[in-house]
């Protein structure tokens, strides 16, 4: 148990930390069912529970580095409150990787800025495995943090990438196939080109879809009114939309479905709460352009204020 002097050094730490920091381990702990497994030697763990099922084995971190993605507000809350944190493994990419990850656009990976004292040129939070660290281990002498020198906007894109991971919206089979697939590779497809598909997509802040397999399905481009007007250009919306649409009404005329996809181009000022968060869901759609244009936009390390 913690003293009271060792309790305070915690509380002091957890405040100095944010969603994004990094804490040095190299093994995280995932449970395993001895008797039913895949990992080479599980069977040979001690089962920890009186019904003898499960047993906690040690994975190996092989950069020795984790990142911390439990919220900032629950981060520095009295440890009597939120007694642990959440943790994702670092991994160490190419440079080509890193670029790729920018903002969390492959996915399962989002790159952090290399920070003094870490040994990774390109380092990325790898969300495959996540596992709770107690903020009482903040109190060893041995147990290292360090501060990640992200800039504001590269922090929001973290929190929006870490919600995509555990928030994605299971769409019907029939929609995911016939009109999301399309619609994702047409959108990843036109990015950066000189045409009208390809100047929306690189305003789109996001793509949402009504939830539903039926006769009728409706598509949302939520855009950035800046990065249109950015542009400079005529842009006739109808036409892009049209351009993005393409692939997946050949696809339902293909397979002789009578479903009809229209869409709409909004601005956030422009849409209703209702729209976003109840009658559609939003895709997950990695390539946006958004995380590009928040990191090339973006400052140098700024000093942190809460």
């Amino acid at each position: 148990m913690l003293n009271g002097d060792e309790k305070a050094r915690v509380e002091q730490v957890v405040r100095s930390l944010w969603q994004g920091d990094l804490l040095a381990t190299r093994v995280a702990v995932a449970l395993e069912a001895p008797e039913s497994t895949v990992l080479s030697g599980a069977e040979e763990l001690e089962p920890v529970d009186e019904d003898r099922i499960w047993a906690p084995a040690a994975l190996d971190i092989a950069s020795g580095w984790t990142a911390i993605v439990t919220q900032t507000c629950d981060v520095i809350r009295a440890t009597d409150d939120v007694a642990h944190m959440q943790l994702m493994p670092l991994v160490e990419l190419s440079e080509e990787e890193w670029r790729g990850a920018l903002g969390g656009r492959r996915g399962t990976l989002f790159s952090l800025p290399p920070a003094d004292g870490l040994p990774l040129a390109r380092p990325a939070i790898d969300c495959a495995i996540s596992f709770p660290v107690a903020k009482a281990a903040l109190a060893h002498d041995r147990v290292r943090t360090l501060s990640t020198p992200m800039d504001p906007a590269t922090r929001i894109l973290l929190s929006n990438w870490l919600m995509r991971r555990v928030g994605r919206y299971a769409f019907p089979d029939e929609l995911e196939h016939h009109v999301l697939r399309p619609l994702r590779a047409r959108i990843t497809r036109a990015m950066g080109k000189n045409s009208p598909s390809g100047h929306l997509s690189s305003c789109l802040i996001g793509v949402w879809s009504s939830t539903a397999w039926g006769p009728s399905v409706s598509i949302i481009f939520v855009v950035d009114e800046n990065r249109l007007k950015a542009l400079g250009v005529d842009l006739d919306l109808d036409k892009a939309v049209d351009e993005l649409l393409a692939t997946a009404r050949k696809e339902l005329g293909r397979k002789d479905l009578s479903v009809k996809v229209t869409a709409t181009v909004r601005t956030l000022e422009a849409v209703s709460a209702f729209d976003l968060l109840v009658a559609h869901r939003q895709l997950d759609l990695d390539a946006l352009p958004v995380g590009e244009f928040a990191a090339a936009g973006s400052r140098s390390p700024s000093a942190r204020q809460r």
